[in-house]
């Protein structure tokens, strides 16, 4: 099993990757592959809404997203997560996103489309990290990850979310919290093919 995180936080020890972190630990316990990906060290410039990938399911502009698809092309459980920057994701995970708009199709008319990753089951789950106490604070960030991971055909297992989180490692004071990411986690993978296969060889 190939797990792919993909965060769009530029602090690279901040609380998201912490909440990542415990995410990911029961993949890696189970022996999973794991890449963590961090968006600013993408150039990833904005959508122009050229059109230009209508029919291909890749974009015409030539920087560093396509190899970040191709990253998710071979994964098989992805993470998306995001502080909360002004009630919605990072300016770096807002243009990932806008530039997915290659990875779905519109075969019949504008209201409807279909995802790159349709009937691929690829699993998804996704997090978000806010400084405030009031979830509201939080605005669309959760919301906008997860709709955009079911738009592009992901199966999303779960959505997580981290409040009171500004200091880097402040995450690290809320035991409760990353245990309850970690057992969501060990869930997901008890379902999966890994954990089967190891079941039976045993």
């Amino acid at each position: 099993m190939k797990v792919l995180s993909v965060n769009g936080s530029r602090r690279k020890k901040g609380n998201t990757q912490l909440f990542i972190q415990s995410i990911l630990q029961p993949f890696s316990e189970a022996g999973a592959s794991i890449e963590n990906v961090f968006l600013g060290d993408f150039k990833i410039d904005a959508c122009t809404g050229c059109e230009g990938c209508k029919r291909s399911w890749e974009c015409v502009i030539k920087d560093d997203f396509q190899p970040l698809i191709e990253k998710m092309d071979g994964a098989d459980v992805i993470v998306l997560a995001s502080p909360t920057y002004w009630y919605t994701v990072t300016s770096d995970m807002k243009r990932f996103i806008d530039r997915s708009y290659s990875l779905i199709q519109f075969p019949h008319s504008r209201s409807e489309w279909i995802g790159k990753y349709d009937n691929s089951e690829k699993l998804c789950i996704t997090a978000a990290v806010c400084e405030q106490t009031d979830e509201a604070h939080m605005g669309n960030t959760l919301d906008l990850l997860t709709d955009f991971a079911k738009d592009i055909g992901l199966n999303v297992v779960g959505s997580l979310k981290a409040l009171r989180c500004f200091e880097a490692g402040s995450l690290l004071r809320q035991k409760e919290l990353l245990l309850e990411a970690e057992s969501f986690s060990k869930g997901v993978v008890l379902a999966s093919p890994l954990s089967m296969a190891k079941r039976s060889s045993s």
